[in-house]
């Protein structure tokens, strides 16, 4: 196992091109869950990358838990199979975008639009490995509350949160609830799938 499992920095610059735009077409269900890929050799001349180009990016999705290669029969796309990530978040547009996110990088997602609905999915799910709460819940007070109550009830529970602005971090910073993770809003596809990488491919790679 690659110890950079879930990096592109250690792919070349066309490599890097054939993953973005596989992993892409996965977020966007353009293959849904057991969907076969074509060939590789097909994806090569598509690209116009060597095959090994091609085996080195498929390599890379299969990592990450995104896809599984068969011998003699090709690679499928696999369902979210990675650990559970709650979001709590007031919007439901948001909701789902992120949820969609998170999937694509191999993680189930459950969304919560309030306090009691998050807390109720915590404790129903011990897969849950990450909370990615707003702050603005809808105000801050009450977003801070669902830290607050999380954090006692979940030690070990990572957590993330999204803030709009520096000011509404205030009444966590230095606190029993810090550190936290902490996403800018608005957030950057980028900054999430960092998050995620920082906090759960680790820790999937540390239990195989």
């Amino acid at each position: 196992m690659t110890q950079n499992s879930g990096m592109t920095y250690d792919l070349g610059p066309r490599a890097r091109r054939v993953y973005a735009t596989l992993r892409e077409r996965i977020a966007r269900r353009d293959w849904l869950p057991g969907a076969k890929l074509p060939p590789h050799l097909d994806l090569a001349a598509e690209f116009g990358v060597a095959p090994m180009t091609v085996r080195q990016v498929l390599a890379r999705l299969e990592d990450e838990g995104l896809v599984s290669r068969q011998v003699g029969r090709g690679t499928f796309v696999l369902p979210p199979s990675g650990p559970t990530v709650l979001l709590i978040h007031a919007e439901a547009a948001m909701r789902d975008v992120l949820a969609d996110r998170v999937e694509a990088a191999g993680h189930r997602a459950f969304s919560a639009a309030s306090a009691i609905e998050a807390l109720a999915r915590l404790r129903e799910d011990p897969s849950i490995a990450l909370v990615v709460a707003a702050l603005r819940l809808p105000t801050v007070a009450d977003g801070v509350a669902v830290v607050r109550v999380i954090r006692h009830r979940h030690a070990d529970l990572s957590i993330a949160v999204v803030a709009a602005a520096l000011d509404d971090l205030t009444e966590l910073f230095d606190s029993p609830e810090w550190p936290l993770l902490v996403l800018p809003e608005p957030i950057r596809v980028g900054h999430l799938e960092q998050l995620l990488r920082l906090t759960l491919d680790r820790s999937r790679r540390d239990r195989r």
